[in-house]
């Protein structure tokens, strides 16, 4: 089970309701699908971030873009 205090201005109360922890693990999971979905609608909103990605789409196709490790990024863009 888990346990939920709550803070009322300055003055704590300690009401708590019990949510079984399956229950909580649901919730959880939902609040972070709804979180990945408004960022996906952020992204697919952003007309510069959407023309961005296309570009880069294109560059893919054609070939242009390098190849290298995370260690070597520092390099390649020196």
């Amino acid at each position: 089970m888990i346990y939920i205090m709550t803070a009322i201005a300055h003055e704590t109360k300690h009401d708590t309701i019990t949510i079984p922890k399956d229950l909580f693990e649901d919730m959880l999971s939902s609040y972070h699908k709804m979180e990945q979905i408004m960022a996906t609608l952020e992204v697919s909103l952003d007309k510069e971030t959407m023309d961005s990605i296309k570009r880069s789409k294109v560059d893919m196709e054609n070939g242009d873009f390098v190849d290298c490790s995370f260690d070597e990024i520092n390099d390649v863009l020196a």
